[in-house]
């Protein structure tokens, strides 16, 4: 996928025209990541914004206690961190490629001086990422208020919303990611996402394995 294409595909840019997406895909550079590498680390200086052309990242924290939650996972089109431009704040979690990714990445001091030059870039961005927060917030509230088996279903719309390639056959995920890994991004156990997504199976939602699952959201309770 070419730059300006995938950052007209990047909500965030979605208002802006195709001038000012040029001007934006000018401060584009391309990195290239392998399996397990990381693009940067919780509390590290926030220096750049990334989106994804290829591949998927996992974001993840680590508590008090020194154990690691999966906050979320990425796939193309997807821009990390969330906080994005507007805040001088550390980075809020650790990025790590779940496979080989390609991202290309916006230094925040040359964003901020795009938005100082073009105050009207600026507000478009900036409404686009207010909606961008209160669509975040409620899918964290919708997460947490619900029991064991509706977070994994939860969870389960989410990637297909996020990473499904819908088929003749049903929607196609391809995560290289575990039982253990989703647990952690939902506050379960991973003994309590083994059990409903083998309750999940056997009602026919999902088929597969974990190289590639087959979902069929028509029959998601």
């Amino acid at each position: 996928m070419e730059s300006s294409q995938l950052l007209a595909n990047v909500s965030l840019f979605r208002d802006l025209s195709a001038e000012e997406l040029e001007r934006v895909r000018a401060l584009c550079v391309e990195h290239h990541y392998v399996r397990t590498q990381t693009l940067f680390s919780e509390g590290q200086t926030r220096e750049a914004v990334y989106f994804i052309r290829k591949g998927l990242i996992k974001i993840s924290k680590v508590d008090v206690e020194g154990r690691e939650h999966i906050v979320n996972l990425l796939g193309r089109g997807e821009m990390f961190p969330h906080v994005g431009f507007f805040t001088d704040d550390p980075y809020p979690g650790t990025a790590q490629a779940v496979e080989h990714s390609d991202v290309l990445a916006i230094g925040c001091a040359a964003f901020d001086r795009l938005l100082m030059d073009d105050p009207l870039i600026a507000r478009k961005v900036m409404r686009v990422m207010g909606e961008r927060i209160v669509q975040l917030q409620t899918k964290v509230q919708d997460l947490f208020i619900s029991n064991s088996h509706e977070r994994v279903l939860t969870l389960l719309r989410h990637l297909i919303e996020e990473h499904g390639r819908t088929q003749h056959d049903g929607v196609h995920l391809r995560l290289s990611i575990t039982n253990s890994e989703m647990a952690m991004m939902i506050g379960m156990t991973r003994e309590s996402v083994n059990r409903v997504w083998n309750e999940l199976r056997r009602a026919g939602v999902i088929t597969g394995d974990r190289g590639e699952w087959i979902v069929y959201p028509e029959r998601l309770p």
